[in-house]
């Protein structure tokens, strides 16, 4: 039924379009006659049928326009609210750090971390300081958290940051609250171990590992982490002592140097 519809519509068009084509080529006018104005009248029926198709075609291209507008405007401030947030961070953590400068004597810069170590096991950090910023080899690493490693290569504009968890690292440290002492060795894990702690010592979980100060390298009182397990069962002569690091590598992007 639809069809027989539209074809009668496009017969008339054709009708329609050949009358006023033979009007045209005769050259004489038929103004008045009802011939005439069945035309006119057939003719706006026809463009007022032909807007009516084309409105909702032009309403779909409108449409789909201010899509792509406001689309492309969501983009455009998700991308300033990710800016934002970032400024917002950083800004955290130069807070952070600058006040953790002010409580600091020794410091010898605040470096960038620019560049992560390839190795699986070998946890280093690449730093944008260097000899010609004050920064030494072995000198200490920190962050408002607690110690992050030790400078273990340094050129003049920049150095290599050894992380707590690096297997090559270790640190004289003590219990904060039974003063036992042992040495802290990174494992290229996220944790540590507490070595050397004589199985009779009060070790629990959840104790404050802080540097001692006795292997003359790093300062004293600085957080390394907590205790996570300690194993008394089959241990030998030592504890076995995971340490959970306060400090989390992935979590680095600025450290503070101190001597």
């Amino acid at each position: 039924m639809f069809k027989k519809k539209v074809i009668l519509f496009l017969s008339f068009v054709v009708i329609l379009f050949s009358i006023m084509t033979y009007q045209s080529r005769k050259g004489y006018s038929l103004t008045g006659s009802p011939l005439t104005i069945l035309i006119y009248r057939a003719s706006a029926a026809v463009t007022s049928v032909s807007e009516a198709i084309k409105r909702p075609f032009r309403l779909i291209a409108l449409r789909d326009n201010d899509n792509r507008v406001l689309k492309q405007r969501v983009d455009e401030l998700m991308l300033e609210r990710m800016k934002y947030q970032e400024a917002l961070m950083e800004n955290k953590r130069l807070r952070e750090i600058l006040g953790l400068r002010e409580s600091q004597t020794n410091i010898v810069a605040v470096a960038k971390v620019i560049g992560r170590g390839t190795s699986h096991w070998a946890h280093t950090f690449v730093l944008d300081k260097g000899l010609s910023a004050g920064i030494t080899r072995n000198s200490t690493a920190i962050t408002p958290k607690g110690l992050a490693g030790k400078i273990f290569n340094v050129s003049d504009s920049y150095s290599s940051l050894l992380l707590l968890t690096d297997i090559n690292f270790s640190a004289a440290v003590r219990l904060q609250e039974s003063r036992k002492e042992g040495v802290l060795s990174g494992t290229g894990t996220g944790k540590a171990l507490l070595k050397y702690v004589p199985p009779e010592a009060e070790v629990r979980e959840g104790d404050i590992v802080a540097t001692s100060g006795l292997d003359l390298l790093f300062p004293p009182g600085i957080p390394a982490g907590y205790i996570s397990k300690v194993d008394r069962q089959g241990s030998g002569q030592f504890l076995y002592i995971e340490v959970v690091p306060f400090v989390d590598n992935a979590g680095i992007e600025e450290v503070l140097i101190i001597k």
